[in-house]
């Protein structure tokens, strides 16, 4: 065998034939390469690419599982999809909390550090993470790794980790995966997936100063506010379920500028939902469903203030308001409310629709207040104890086919006027129309 080696240093060539010889201990000078050459080596796919050496006799490319393959099975070099199908532009790696793993970081920062934008992070669940304090700045996706054969990981912190990454449209999303800690978003986007976070701290769950928040098919559990909206763009929610303590403020407050729950579970809180209602989008409750607890727990508790509150002084953006203001309007669509002294109440200036909402043992079950403009049709109120309907001076709007059993007082009230008629007319603003009550 015959191995012959060409140096080229500058327009010097030495030319060294070796016959049936092999120095093991032949290495080359350190000051030969520069230290981006020596970089490059290190990184090169190719090992026969080391920078001014030509091997005369390389032959083919080592490929399979000989000696010369590189492997990192914790970096896959080919893209992922996202949660719609879309590929991705990042690599993927490991990372194990516990005991070390072959190709795996240690923690979830060192791993976000070893990706780019839009990459995966896998997390084994043999050991829980620390995120207290993490900082995302960048889109990824965080999942439980598939190795762990269907247990969830757990991503624990006793402080709030951070999403803002540093561009509107990055994604952070966490999907199959237990967070024990709260979060704050800043920016970008931030995605629930299969993700069950629980809160134990008396602060809010998920805090949000901006961007977009979107849940699905997760539960959110709090002793404060299970999420808090303060500003954002959006928030939606479907097919989950969030609770906070019978004595927290609200369990959802929502001062985005646009709202979408469906099929969605809300419970605890003094207050079930708080809407602003002050933002640029139409807000959208379908088959939502408020409850202050189960029966042995308002047993202990008593019941709440209110289901659900649309606007009213203690929502919006804390700046004052004008007559000519635009302003969201909210669709309430089926669900149910149970537990509270006031089912729905509408707040002034506000435009909502509510229609076929079940009410349950309600002080008054839907008010309406001063220059609200509301439809309500079809809803249910069953078993109040002051009114079914109650309505300020100067709401207007109709309330068609609804249905009420009261077991005390009226089942419609219009600035202190009350009637159990099924059909009339208060002051030209307010037209009731085939309305069945039980008082």
């Amino acid at each position: 065998m015959k191995l012959k080696i060409s140096v080229v240093f500058g327009a010097v060539t030495a030319m060294v034939a070796l016959g049936g010889l092999f120095l093991p201990g032949a290495v080359l000078p350190a000051s030969a390469y520069s230290g981006s050459q020596a970089e490059a080596q290190m990184n090169a796919s190719d090992p026969y690419s080391f920078p001014n050496i030509d091997f005369c006799c390389q032959g083919k490319k080592p490929g399979g599982s000989g000696p010369h393959k590189k492997k990192k099975p914790w970096k896959h070099d080919h893209d992922h999809a996202d949660d719609n199908g879309n590929p991705g532009n990042g690599p993927t790696v490991r990372v194990s909390c516990g005991a070390p793993r072959h190709h795996s970081y240690s923690s979830i920062s060192e791993g976000l550090e070893h990706l780019k934008e839009g990459g995966r992070i896998l997390v084994n669940a043999d050991a829980p993470c620390d995120v207290s304090g993490l900082q995302i700045d960048q889109g990824v996706l965080i999942e439980t790794d598939y190795e762990s054969y269907g247990r969830p990981a757990v991503l624990r912190g006793s402080t709030c980790m951070n999403v803002a990454p540093h561009y509107a449209s990055s994604v952070v999303s966490f999907r199959k995966i237990e967070i024990e800690a709260c979060v704050t978003l800043q920016f970008g986007q931030l995605n629930y997936n299969e993700v069950n976070q629980a809160s134990y701290g008396e602060g809010d769950a998920i805090r949000m100063d901006g961007g977009t928040f979107a849940a699905t098919d997760s539960t959110v559990r709090a002793r404060g506010t299970a999420i808090n909206a303060a500003r954002g763009v959006m928030v939606s929610l479907t097919r989950g379920g969030f609770a906070s303590a019978a004595k927290a403020e609200q369990t959802l407050l929502l001062n985005a500028d646009g709202a979408n729950l469906q099929n969605t579970v809300v419970k605890g809180g003094a207050i079930g939902i708080r809407l602003g209602l002050q933002g640029r989008y139409p807000v959208s409750l379908t088959g939502v469903q408020v409850m202050r607890g189960d029966l042995s727990e308002i047993m202990q508790v008593g019941p709440g203030k209110s289901g659900i509150i649309v606007g009213g002084t203690s929502a919006g953006d804390g700046l004052p308001s004008l007559p000519s203001m635009p302003s969201a309007t909210l669709t309430i669509d089926g669900g149910s409310v149970s537990g509270y002294a006031d089912g729905i109440v509408l707040g002034p200036g506000t435009r909502s629709t509510v229609r076929g909402v079940a009410i349950v043992h309600p002080g008054r079950g839907i008010v309406a207040n001063y220059g609200a403009a509301v439809d309500l049709s079809g809803n249910t109120i069953s078993h109040s104890k002051r009114a079914g309907i109650e309505l300020e001076t100067g709401a207007i709007g109709q309330a068609r086919n609804n249905n009420i059993q009261c077991d005390k007082g009226e089942c419609v009230c219009y600035g202190g006027e009350c009637t159990s008629r099924s059909d009339k007319v208060f002051n030209s603003l307010f037209q009731m129309s085939g309305t069945r009550c039980n008082d």
